[in-house]
């Protein structure tokens, strides 16, 4: 009968040891794997997106052959300019955003958004104008109004920007 309990009592115990050991490489590449993200991460924050991602590229493709690396290579010189004017980009809308205290839309925006839409999508459904010809002439006289005032509004902005009535200054 004690031959019973101890044999029962074995694996249990190696249960326990194998919990406690895969516990601690578990925490280990945790560990590991937060440490080398925090380093990516100041990197980025000091190099910037694109030089850290082509810094990366080259430890990476360090022990690949040439024959393999030439073509990685010509997608990486494709692709650097895409991420740097990417990264620009980005980095200017911040500034723009954070200047002009721009804030992200909420539920209630997108909410109020969705009842102007469904409200206009109901009064278009509510008109019930089979062709163009039962569409009455007060409706078309207004239209042809709005349409003139929004490319009047276009030609006063062109002529604004440019800073002249004809052309580009030179």
């Amino acid at each position: 009968m004690s031959m019973r309990v101890l044999s029962k009592a074995t694996p249990v115990t190696r249960a326990y040891i194998r919990y406690a050991s895969t516990e601690s490489s578990g925490q280990q590449a945790i560990n590991k794997a937060t440490t080398a993200l925090n380093d990516l991460t100041s990197t980025v924050r000091s190099q910037g997106v694109t030089k850290s991602l082509c810094n990366l590229y080259q430890k990476a493709t360090g022990p690949i052959p040439a024959s393999i690396k030439a073509p990685l290579n010509k997608a990486v010189g494709v692709l650097e300019p895409v991420l740097y004017y990417s990264e620009v980009v980005y980095q200017l809308g911040r500034q723009v955003a954070r200047g002009q205290n721009f804030t992200l839309p909420n539920k209630a925006d997108f909410m109020a958004a969705e009842t102007q839409l469904f409200k206009v999508l109901d009064f278009v459904k509510a008109q019930n104008f089979k062709s163009i010809k039962d569409i009455p002439l007060e409706t078309w006289k207004n239209g042809a109004i709005k349409t003139f005032e929004l490319s009047a509004l276009f030609v006063i902005g062109e002529t604004v920007g440019r800073g002249n009535l004809l052309g580009y200054k030179d």
